[in-house]
């Protein structure tokens, strides 16, 4: 495993999101006022872009049929979505946003 690069600090403001994609991954990288966490961008419910979604302090609400997962830990949090996505540790060095694959 190994940190790699998937966005600026300055491209992903705060209450905002960005996908990222890395290798064969595609990530949704979130700005919670300051903090930065990282999920898999697909909702495993019709496979919609959740760095798309509605941010909500921690949540994001799926933009298709709006689920409702964890940025933080990649929980799904309501229907119809009926399972968890991925959760990457995240740091930031300077203004690089990085994630641990």
């Amino acid at each position: 495993m190994a940190f790699v690069k998937v966005a600026t600090v300055s491209e992903v403001p705060p209450g905002k999101a960005k996908q990222a994609k890395v290798g064969n991954k595609t990530l949704a990288v979130f700005n919670v006022n300051g903090s930065f966490y990282a999920i898999d961008d697909t909702c495993p419910h019709r496979g919609a872009s959740l760095a798309e979604g509605e941010l909500e302090g921690h949540e994001v609400v799926c933009p298709w049929h709006a689920a409702v997962f964890d940025v933080t830990s990649g929980a799904h949090l309501s229907p119809p979505a009926r399972s968890d996505v991925a959760c990457y540790k995240v740091q930031v060095v300077g203004d690089e946003v990085q994630v641990d694959l």
